[in-house]
């Protein structure tokens, strides 16, 4: 352990084992914390790795990483350290999903007890986020492009430079959206560090748990798995929601819009409202309270509307037309059902055909 009385932090240790992306956090494990080879071996840290190895099941299983009680010193050094032990295992297992679940459980535990802090606190938290904000007549104003660079993969209408209070270069955000936005900024940081580079030493030290992993990671996608269609054909289902469930499956966040229409298209051709959750189960944001009422909503258990797909047009207005093939680019096709309802028709006809020629 490199423990030097002379470096002086910013932050407490209470606040670094809360937020143990801080800088200060990072130099506190390099001076004050054990070495690696000490963290993973030595049995003194045992409940450092135990705790490691919980926050990655836990964003598996919830997506949202449990604070824990911290009454003393000790208690805040085990949290802090747990986090490098982590994203270790992250890294030994390096599965897609995993990495994006597991940065929404770090992003989730962050906004939720962000909530909590001062606004002198939530300031300098964004400003090391690289998202420095200025509190303005209860807003805060951040730099539009900081705000471009952090939006990018939030496809939601809400989060378009078009609908923003924009001025002079700045854009006003109320105190929730702007911990909303770091949230985002701490989730896509995360699943730009990880997996990071892990040799076959600590591939054998942690090969019990990354096998506890990878099982239960296994269970949860089975538990969610592939949806029995029926009679709904999967094959002729337009490139467009092809696409979306093929990036859902790769653990891809996917825009409102998507989710809309892949929600929407899937009630529509006759799924239920479990067998469309099951699907959206495989997204690493899975939220099943927040995806159920979305879905019920949408298919008119809650709202008492009943959503249509929206039509190829608007599709492409919101950039949610993936790969249109021959088919797509006919004068007439001018909505997803319709494509779907065409090559299910023509199949009747074939094997129809097929019968009658029996």
């Amino acid at each position: 352990m490199e423990n030097d009385p002379e470096i002086t932090y910013d932050w407490s240790l209470e606040m670094m084992a809360r937020y143990p992306f801080l800088e200060d956090s990072k130099r506190y494990i390099k001076h004050q914390g054990p070495g690696l080879k000490e963290l993973v071996e030595d049995r003194v840290w045992d409940m450092v790795r135990i705790r490691g190895k919980e926050r990655v099941m836990q964003a598996i299983e919830h997506g949202e990483i449990n604070e824990v009680p911290m009454s003393d010193d000790l208690d805040m050094e085990m949290e802090l350290f747990s986090y490098p032990i982590a994203r270790i295992l992250v890294s030994c297992v390096d599965d897609n999903y995993l990495t994006n679940r597991y940065a929404l459980g770090e992003s989730e535990k962050f906004l939720k007890i962000l909530s909590e802090e001062p606004l002198e606190n939530t300031m300098n938290i964004g400003e090391e986020l690289g998202i420095e904000g200025t509190a303005e007549n209860d807003q805060i104003k951040v730099y539009f492009i900081d705000y471009l660079e952090n939006t990018e993969h939030l496809k939601s209408t809400q989060w378009k430079l078009t609908n923003q209070d924009l001025r002079h270069g700045y854009i006003y955000l109320d105190i929730d959206k702007y911990r909303r936005l770091l949230k985002e900024s701490l989730f896509q940081r995360i699943v730009k560090e990880l997996p990071r580079p892990v040799n076959d030493e600590l591939l054998d030290i942690f090969s019990s748990q990354i096998k506890d992993i990878e099982k239960f990671l296994q269970e949860k996608r089975k538990d969610y798995g592939e949806v029995e269609f029926g009679e709904v054909d999967s094959e002729k289902f337009p490139p467009c929601i092809k696409k979306m469930l093929g990036l859902q499956k790769e653990g891809v966040n996917l825009s409102h819009e998507a989710r809309f229409a892949m929600t929407s298209f899937l009630h529509n051709i006759g799924l239920s409202v479990d067998e469309i959750l099951s699907l959206f189960s495989e997204s690493p944001d899975f939220r099943e309270d927040l995806a159920l009422y979305q879905i019920e909503h949408i298919t008119g258990e809650i709202s008492g509307t009943e959503y249509t797909m929206p039509s190829c047009s608007t599709m492409r207005t919101n950039g949610i037309c993936f790969e249109p093939d021959n088919l797509c680019g006919a004068e007439w096709m001018k909505h997803p059902l319709t494509y779907y309802a065409y090559k299910k028709k023509k199949d009747f006809k074939k094997q129809k055909k097929t019968e009658d020629e029996e």
